[in-house]
C-alpha cells in the first residue's frame, strides 16, 4: 500500500512539474513576441489619449513622445511583449514643437502630391494636430489638402468639383458682334453666367450720349438683348 502511495505521489509531482514547465515555456514565448513600430503606436493610442509626436527604438525599447492637451509625456515600451516600462511627464519634448516643418517645405510636399495651381496655404489645427491646409486648383477640381506640420504626412484630401464656364467667343469677338449691332465706343465688357447661359455684356457709348448694353451669348454669338441707359 505504501509502495502504491509513493508511486502515485511521484506521478503527481511529475505531472505538476510538467505543467509548470509548460506554463513557463508558454509565458516565455508570449513575452518574446516582438512588437512592430505600428503595433507600438496602436498600443499607445488604445491606452492613452494624445498626439504621438515622435517614436523611435533604442535597442529593444520604444521611446514615445506624446502631447496630451498642453502637457508632454515620454513613454517607454518594451519591444518584447509590448509592456509599458515607464510613463513620465516632461516639461518639454526635445524634438516636439521645435520639429515643425516650415511653409516652404510643406509647399514642396503638396506640389509633389498634386500637380496643379496652389491657390492658398494656411496653418490650422486638425484633430488636435498642428497642420497646414492648402487649396489646389487642378482642371475643374479644387482639392483641399491637410498636411501634418511635424512630419509632412497628408492627413486628409477633399476634392470639390468646380464649374468652369464654357465660352467659344473671345472678348474681342464679342465686341465685334456688339459694335456691328450697335456702332459706337466700347465703354466696358464683362462675362458671367445668366439664366440664358454664359454671356458677355458689352456697354457701348453712342454718339447721341446714350449708352447701350448688348448681351451676347458666349457660345453661339447670338445677341440676347439690348438695353438702354439714357
Amino acid at each position: 500500500m505504501k509502495h502504491k502511495l509513493i508511486i502515485i505521489s511521484a506521478s503527481g509531482l511529475l505531472l505538476a512539474a510538467l505543467l509548470v514547465f509548460a506554463v513557463m515555456q508558454f509565458t516565455n514565448v508570449s513575452a518574446s513576441e516582438s512588437v512592430t513600430e505600428s503595433e507600438a503606436r496602436e498600443i499607445i493610442k488604445d491606452r492613452y489619449e494624445g498626439e504621438i509626436l515622435n517614436l523611435k527604438k533604442v535597442n529593444s525599447t520604444y521611446l514615445i513622445e506624446m502631447k496630451r492637451g498642453e502637457e508632454f509625456y515620454q513613454i517607454k515600451l518594451s519591444e518584447n511583449g509590448g509592456e509599458i516600462l515607464s510613463f513620465e511627464k516632461k516639461d518639454q519634448i526635445s524634438n516636439g514643437e521645435q520639429k515643425q516643418l516650415n511653409e516652404e517645405k510643406i509647399k514642396e510636399i503638396i506640389q509633389a502630391e498634386e500637380s496643379g495651381e496652389l491657390l492658398s496655404i494656411k496653418k490650422v489645427t486638425h484633430k488636435e494636430k498642428s497642420a497646414f491646409e492648402a487649396i489646389v486648383q487642378k482642371d475643374e477640381e479644387k482639392i483641399k489638402i491637410t498636411v501634418d506640420a511635424l512630419n509632412g504626412e497628408v492627413l486628409s484630401r477633399v476634392t470639390e468639383e468646380t464649374k468652369v464656364p464654357v465660352k467659344n467667343l473671345t472678348e474681342e469677338e464679342a465686341v465685334q458682334i456688339a459694335l456691328k449691332n450697335e456702332p459706337g465706343e466700347v465703354d466696358d465688357i464683362s462675362f458671367g453666367e445668366t439664366d440664358k447661359g454664359p454671356s458677355y455684356l458689352v456697354e457701348i457709348e453712342k454718339d447721341d450720349g446714350r449708352e447701350a448694353a448688348v448681351e451676347i451669348h458666349a457660345i453661339t454669338g447670338e445677341v440676347l438683348s439690348v438695353t438702354w441707359d439714357d
